[in-house]
């Protein structure tokens, strides 16, 4: 799981959120901050590294309410993994705060997941851990996209798959949102 904030303060709240299901596929959800009156707060420099304004949030985004239960039915006494729980974890309790609904899921450091696929007997943790953050590394030289919450799951896909021995799936995950017309539906680009 990933997740991209209106900023970085403590009174920031989750506008798109990312998960995968078992088989890999990558969901990706963005949540309108009216939906949530308290919501106010937006920072323009976290709007340049997420690149998803209010505006368009609001167009094309859910209602909180809707996300919190999304996320709940799909997620349902899971344990999912990100790699920056202190901040998601925080952003998660924000929306279900908001809406005044427990999480039925729990959230873990994807490196507990990964450091035991790489863990040998007979080596210290500290090599394992070594040899993850090298994995990291190759991955997100050849896995594009950054700080867009779908981009960021497909980017720990493909450190999983390659801490299991699989080859890594070349630009694996989904684009950035396409651009929007006047009317707020997106532009629908036909692929050759």
């Amino acid at each position: 799981m990933d997740l991209e904030a209106s900023g970085f303060s403590n009174d920031s709240y989750p506008i798109s959120i990312a998960w995968n299901d078992p088989q890999g596929t990558i969901e990706r959800i963005l949540i309108a901050p009216d939906s949530v009156p308290a919501w106010t707060a937006w920072d323009p420099q976290a709007e340049i590294v997420h690149g998803l304004d209010r505006e368009r949030l609001n167009r094309n985004g859910w209602s909180a309410d809707y996300v919190a239960d999304l996320l709940n039915r799909s997620l349902e006494g899971q344990t999912v993994y990100t790699d920056a729980p202190e901040f998601d974890t925080r952003w998660l309790d924000r929306l279900f705060t908001a809406v005044d609904k427990p999480r039925t899921f729990t959230i873990q450091h994807a490196d507990d997941l990964l450091l035991p696929l790489l863990h040998r007997s007979y080596e210290l943790e500290w090599q394992a851990v070594a040899r993850l953050d090298t994995l990291k590394s190759k991955i997100r030289a050849v896995v594009p996209g950054q700080h867009d919450a779908g981009y960021d799951v497909g980017y720990l896909l493909q450190v999983w798959r390659a801490a299991q021995g699989h080859p890594v799936k070349m630009g694996h995950g989904i684009g950035p949102l396409p651009e929007t017309t006047a009317t707020g539906t997106f532009v629908r680009v036909k692929q050759g």
